[in-house]
């Protein structure tokens, strides 16, 4: 059997990586390791706020699709520093015939969760876009007991339209600024996040 040369290039293939290249590989993997260890709370943090925000709206989405659904009003009531209470209107008839609200009965109560709270970081963190809050409040409507109907829109307790917003937050961390504001003509939410400079959706 004849044995073959071994050239420069056969030699070179088969002695792996060289001293130099798995140097800078270790470089590279240090500085990428570095840069996601510096990133990483500002992450996590982030994330925390964005699962309180979206878990507040599921909520109220599911609220007003239950009061179409069951064709009943769906009061809401935002309990500080961190709870969503949902009530059904009882309705009965009075004596001279008319429905009336006979009472309230709670269907559901969602805790905000990841330390998550309504809060208000003004004035270092303004109103939303949409300009339902102009104070330092961080549950703001513009008329009192807001209740989705079994039409879709947001009413006061008058049956009145009302706008609103709800602001979130985690204690002492102003970047964690989340918002859903609420339109009562058509019950739109919408989701807003803080970026350190401006609300964006």
């Amino acid at each position: 059997m004849r044995a073959w040369p071994m050239t420069n290039s056969r030699l070179r293939s088969a002695a792996g990586f060289t001293l130099l290249e798995v140097l800078i590989i270790l470089a590279i993997l240090g500085l990428l390791t570095a840069t996601s260890v510096l990133l990483l709370p500002d992450v996590v943090r982030a994330a925390k706020a964005d699962s309180g925000s979206s878990q507040l709206l599921s909520a109220l989405r599911s609220a007003r699709e239950q009061a179409i659904t069951e064709r009943r009003n769906l009061v809401l009531t935002f309990a500080v520093p961190d709870r969503l209470e949902i009530r059904r209107e009882e309705l009965g008839v009075d004596g001279a015939g008319n429905i009336i609200v006979t009472g309230q009965t709670l269907i559901s109560t969602t805790f905000l969760d990841q330390g998550v709270e309504y809060r208000r970081f003004a004035p270092t963190v303004p109103d939303t876009p949409d300009g339902f809050a102009p104070g330092a409040l961080p549950v703001v409507f513009t008329g009192n007991g807001p209740r989705f109907t079994s039409e879709g829109t947001l009413v006061t307790q008058s049956g009145d339209v009302v706008n609103g917003t709800v602001f979130l937050g985690r204690v002492d961390d102003p970047q964690s600024a989340r918002a859903i504001s609420l339109f009562g003509a058509t019950a739109l939410l919408r989701e807003w996040r803080w970026t350190g400079a401006a609300w964006t959706e």
